[in-house]
């Protein structure tokens, strides 16, 4: 769950919410900034929805709150593919994606989460046997 500081806004995370982001590891941090996106996102859901059908960097619907989002996460994910925790095949605007079709699932949390940590669990490389 995402950490909320008495008089702050909740709201996406963005480079504010980033620089709040602790792991023991750079995969770990990306992992919890993509819970706190995940759960931002199930919060909002249809709002969300909605303005990921405007993703494209260009549409003013969508606009600069995407982009925050992006740029707060992007050094994140870099961080967490040159230390080898995260695979390098996959873009954040993917994974992204992944999160909200994810939220998208009916059913309650308790249905969702076990997807939900299934896919965070497979943003890891696979090793060689």
């Amino acid at each position: 769950m995402a950490d909320r500081t008495p008089g702050t806004r909740a709201g996406p995370p963005g480079g504010a919410a980033a620089a709040t982001i602790r792991g023991d590891t750079p995969g770990a941090s990306l992992t919890a900034w993509l819970r706190r996106f995940y759960t931002y996102f199930t919060s909002k859901r249809l709002v969300a929805a909605e303005l990921l059908k405007h993703s494209d960097a260009d549409d003013p619907v969508f606009g600069a709150g995407y982009a925050r989002v992006l740029n707060a996460g992007r050094p994140l994910l870099l961080a967490a593919q040159a230390s080898g925790e995260t695979r390098s095949d996959l873009t954040l605007e993917q994974i992204l994606d992944m999160l909200a079709a994810i939220a998208k699932i009916p059913g309650d949390t308790s249905y969702r989460e076990p997807i939900l940590q299934a896919a965070l669990d497979s943003l890891r490389p696979i090793k060689d046997a």
